[in-house]
């Protein structure tokens, strides 16, 4: 009988180890793949309570922010991650190659704080160790020198009332003050048919367009080119969408070029112009800054809640 009791205690704890270990596994795949702030934010709790290696939490943290674009949250993790800098384990890492990648985080984090306060000098000494550090990252790393440049050169630029575009089905001219007569501001999305299957903001724009319709905010996608084939492409696309984008389809003019001058270099892009010909916005669909300013023009406007 002791033997007996003896064996089923042993089966009993080994179940409970594996049963522990299942529930890390889950939990860290809960970690990686969550983007809604409850369910990230649940799973982190979760991953606390079950004794989950601290750094394991921070990466998770850390992909978390880049993934959904909250770069006040990469911000944040700079006294967590310098903290834990000497503790760094190779083994334990989910997603560092090197322990200069941890040490590339720590220099995003404080070029990231000297952004926030427009430090253009500490900017430039924190982005440069992060590129030295992680030069295989350059591409997350530029993106923010980009969008520093284009800032201050939108701030400069101010739409004309008579600057043309062309309508994508009659192909005749329209103007800027056309477009935007009885609103308040104008979204110009630049796009291609061609990229528009790898397009993983097309949910955000999709819920963009919809929720400007009657709001005073008018939306437009504006084909880059007039070149035949990427028109018959176009048309073909708008065609198949089902239900269809809200928005007027037009097409930028060869001369004095729109995407030229608002410096489009990556698509789809989205620009938010007031109707005094400001340049309000300048990026993505999925960043949380395209949302506050159209929440800032119509406070009904929400970002939608989008689970990866």
């Amino acid at each position: 009988m002791k033997k007996i009791t003896q064996t089923l205690l042993c089966i009993f704890l080994f179940s409970t180890i594996l049963s522990a270990d299942d529930a890390l596994i889950e939990c860290e795949a809960e970690l990686f793949t969550a983007r809604v702030p409850l369910k990230f934010d649940a799973a982190v709790e979760r991953a606390t309570k079950l004794g989950m290696h601290r750094q394991i939490i921070l990466e998770a943290t850390f992909l978390y922010y880049v993934d959904t674009e909250n770069y006040k949250g990469i911000a944040s993790l700079h006294t967590e991650f310098q903290n834990h800098l000497e503790k760094f384990n190779l083994d334990e890492s989910k997603i560092f190659a090197t322990k200069e990648q941890w040490q590339s985080v720590i220099e995003y984090s404080l070029a990231l704080q000297a952004l926030e306060k427009d430090d253009q000098v500490n900017f430039k000494k924190h982005i440069t160790e992060a590129y030295w550090l992680s030069p295989e990252t350059a591409a997350a790393f530029s993106h923010h020198i980009t969008v520093r440049r284009n800032k201050k050169l939108m701030q400069q630029v101010t739409i004309a009332p008579d600057r043309e575009m062309l309508t994508l089905d009659t192909e005749k001219p329209i103007t800027f003050k056309e477009l935007i007569k009885g609103n308040d501001a104008l979204i110009l999305r630049f796009w291609s048919p061609w990229n528009q299957q790898l397009d993983t903001t097309y949910p955000f724009i999709d819920s963009a367009a919809m929720q400007c319709k009657g709001k005073k905010i008018a939306f437009a996608s504006v084909l880059l080119d007039n070149e035949e084939q990427l028109i018959t492409n176009a048309k073909e696309l708008i065609a198949e969408q089902k239900p269809a984008l809200e928005c007027q389809w037009l097409i930028d003019s060869n001369k004095k070029s729109f995407s030229k001058q608002l410096r489009v270099s990556d698509l789809p892009t989205l620009i938010i112009i007031t109707k005094e010909g400001k340049i309000a916005y300048h990026g993505t669909a999925s960043n949380n800054t395209f949302w506050k300013t159209l929440t800032k023009i119509n406070p009904s406007i929400k970002k939608p809640n989008r689970n990866n």
